[in-house]
């Protein structure tokens, strides 16, 4: 549901319609818009839809510019918003001169250059040294580049991604007397309230894309991820094209990129239900839509104002069927019933072969609300089989957006295809139109697993001996190759991996139901405290990786969670540990959300080797909330070697080599053990695993937190009763 008021991002009536080649969605088989493009009729002022940071980059000609606004605060709670980009807005609105200084603030400038002057200026009201001078730097020229705006190709390729923007931090230097940023990325991007004016748009070739945020990360390898940099932010609209010479695996991997983005019309839409969007009209005056108002008075012009898009995220974070295992038999390819609840038609998801369902005819009936409704193909004998509502009003018995097994499947009703789950309704806002009931542009957005992965084609055996017991576990950690947005010194990055994955190990433990998670990974550096033969001390650090996948929403047993951890969100950050203090209440706040978390270790013997066995303790409970991997960077970096170029959607995967749990016969400890390597798909789009030569294992006393002896001898905040260990000689 909407947490905020909306603003809708360009002034009421700036154009009479856009055509549907200028909208969202699939054009033809090879061809799907992410820009909603339109053309004004004439210049018309461009709003700020919510409170973000704002970075300007040149558009695709020499007199316009596209602005990203990345939100500071989410406007709906259902969405997770990366960027909204505006597109050809006028140059002059913010630039003046060869130099392209900041336009000078004035009763005529917009909301935006008014603010960044101002805060420029209270940047300046205090004094400035360079470290080696005594002499105060006199206030620079206020030009484009500090706000992040360079044309210049050869400083500023074009590949540069977008994030190095958003995480940078102002570096200055003394340059000759000059006061000059160290590079284009030197400089804090500004910050702007919703509902202010940013520019104006141009009278032609203008647009805006909203883009879904999967987390704020870098990717090592090519992982066919939609490439966000400065060739993207500076076009003057984006699309996905499929290339006659591309592979029938490549063509699929563009499609999947189109799941990032959605459609503005729909944003809006889904505000119709609950909510309500500010507006600025020709007149300047602000005032409010809610219901079907929004609508009427909004989204009229708009060619998509009637269309609900339907998105299925399935097994490995793939779009539905994206494995073929969702195909009702061998001879029959189709996957999905979409219809009215009492008239579904059998059909393949998706549109023009794009992984996205999209609704758009009328219905006739008496209701506020369309009747918008699905058959899944489901597995009877499939354990993990569950549904979450991530986007949507549905009809269904649901608990806090879960749909579990008894709701999805119906066993013992003889007239029920047993291909396929129980009906299932969304109630999407319509409008009435001479009597049809016409729908309020909208997004369904749904995580599904349904059926077991097809693994006849693997190119493991592995994998089928480890398919039943294991599957889901491989799939919980983020993609092992994201490195930290920041390009920092400091001693402790976070990355976050926001794309949900959907687990139920109701038959794995019977402390754990479904759940949904989210990813982040914590780089820092550890020590090891080793005590000599004179009773000195000698510190050793390296580097180790902490994947973390931690609950959003859960049907756990609440006594075993602490309710505010799993509301907080977690946000890439970068923070100084230091190493040699032995209260780590702060650290554990940060990673894990609570100052109430402790690390435990255990001592266990494996075959002669003393290994530290890591657990996390919330208070005195063991903890349910956080699944974790911890290894060494260097251990991380053996497992990046042995990726082949040519992989895609790169997971750990666990490889039980004798049966457990195993058990510590002096300690009756009793503790779990892994060796590590990778899953992935390979050219082919076969998934496929690899193996280091040389195993890397990892221990645990639950699946809960898993780590190499490495990572464990490195890791100096855990506790042994009670006792920090200091002076770990193991």
């Amino acid at each position: 549901m909407p947490t905020s008021s909306v603003h809708f991002f360009i002034e009421q009536n700036a154009f009479a319609f856009n055509t549907p080649q200028q909208s969202f969605g699939p054009q033809s088989i090879d061809a799907f818009n992410l820009t909603t493009k339109f053309n004004p009729s004439g210049t018309k002022k461009a709003f700020s839809i919510c409170k973000g940071v704002v970075l300007v980059q040149p558009g695709s000609t020499a007199d316009k510019v596209n602005v990203i606004l990345r939100p500071y605060k989410q406007p709906f709670s259902e969405l997770t918003i990366k960027y909204f980009v505006y597109r050809g807005l006028n140059k002059s609105d913010f630039f003046t001169g060869n130099l392209n200084l900041i336009n000078t603030a004035g009763p005529s400038s917009t909301d935006f250059v008014n603010k960044i002057q101002a805060d420029y200026e209270s940047f300046y009201q205090e004094p400035i040294y360079n470290q080696n001078s005594a002499q105060p730097i006199a206030k620079p020229i206020f030009t484009a580049k500090f706000i992040g705006y360079n044309e210049d190709v050869n400083q500023v390729p074009v590949n540069t991604p977008i994030s190095d923007f958003f995480f940078k931090e102002s570096q200055f230097v003394d340059a000759g007397g000059v006061f000059e940023e160290v590079e284009h990325t030197s400089f804090e991007l500004p910050m702007i309230d919703g509902g202010k004016w940013l520019g104006n748009f141009s009278g032609s070739d203008c647009g805006v894309d909203v883009v879904l945020n999967y987390g704020d990360y870098k990717q090592e390898f090519d992982n066919s991820e939609f490439t966000f940099d400065l060739q993207y932010a500076r076009q003057a609209y984006a699309q996905i094209t499929l290339l006659a010479t591309d592979s029938d695996v490549v063509k699929k991997l563009k499609r999947e990129q189109t799941t990032q983005f959605i459609d503005i019309v729909a944003f809006y839409g889904l505000f119709v239900k609950e909510g309500k969007v500010t507006f600025t009209d020709a007149s300047n005056a602000v005032t409010s839509r809610a219901g079907q108002a929004i609508f009427n008075d909004l989204l009229a012009p708009f060619a998509t104002k009637n269309k609900v898009y339907l998105y299925i995220d399935s097994n490995r974070n793939r779009s539905y069927n994206y494995y073929n295992n969702y195909c009702i038999s061998q001879t029959n390819s189709n996957s999905i019933k979409v219809g009215l609840a009492n008239a579904l038609l059998e059909t393949a998801f998706g549109n023009l072969n794009w992984p996205l369902h999209v609704f758009e005819l009328d219905q006739s009936n008496s209701n506020d609300f369309n009747d918008i409704s699905i058959q899944v193909i489901a597995s009877s004998t499939y354990e993990e089989i569950g549904l979450f509502v991530l986007t949507g009003d549905v009809v269904n018995e649901s608990d806090r957006g879960f749909i579990v097994k008894k709701n999805l499947l119906e066993i013992q009703n003889s007239t029920q295809d047993l291909n396929f789950s129980k009906v299932l309704s969304f109630k999407v806002p319509n409008i009435d139109a001479n009597g049809q009931k016409k729908n309020i542009s909208s997004i369904i957005r749904l995580i599904y697993v349904g059926n077991e992965m097809n693994f006849s084609s693997s190119s493991s055996g592995m994998l089928w001996e480890d398919k039943k017991r294991y599957l889901l576990y491989h799939n919980i950690f983020s993609n092992i190759t994201t490195n930290p947005v920041f390009n920092s010194d400091e001693n402790f990055l976070i990355t976050s991996v926001n794309k949900p994955k959907l687990i139920s190990y109701k038959g794995f433990s019977n402390l754990m139901n479904e759940s949904l998670l989210n990813n982040y990974v914590v780089f820092q550096q550890g020590k090891k405290n080793v005590v000599n033969a004179d009773l000195s001390v000698t510190s050793f650090t390296k580097e180790k990786s902490l994947f973390i996948a931690k609950k959003i929403a859960t049907l756990d047993n609440f006594s075993i969670h602490k309710p505010n951890v799993l509301s907080k969100g977690v946000h890439s950050c970068k923070m100084n540990v230091d190493s040699t203090i032995s209260e780590y209440s702060n650290y554990l706040a940060t990673v894990y959300g609570s100052k109430d978390y402790l690390l435990k270790h255990y001592l266990v013997d494996d075959n002669g080797m003393n290994v530290n066995v890591l657990s996390l303790d919330i208070g005195s409970q063991f903890d349910y909330c956080f699944y974790n991997l911890g290894i060494t960077v260097e251990e991380l970096n053996t497992l990046k070697s042995i990726i082949p170029v040519t992989a895609t959607n790169v997971d750990f995967y666990f490889q039980e080599n004798l049966l457990n749990p195993f058990k510590d016969s002096l300690t009756d400890v009793t503790y779990f053990k892994y060796s590590i390597g990778i899953i992935y798909e390979d050219i082919n789009g076969t998934l496929s695993v690899l193996m280091p030569s040389d195993l890397i294992f990892v221990y645990g006393l639950s699946n809960n937190f898993l780590s190499s002896k490495e990572y464990s001898d490195y890791e100096e905040k855990s506790v042994l009763d009670s006792f920090i260990n200091e002076a770990n000689i193991l």
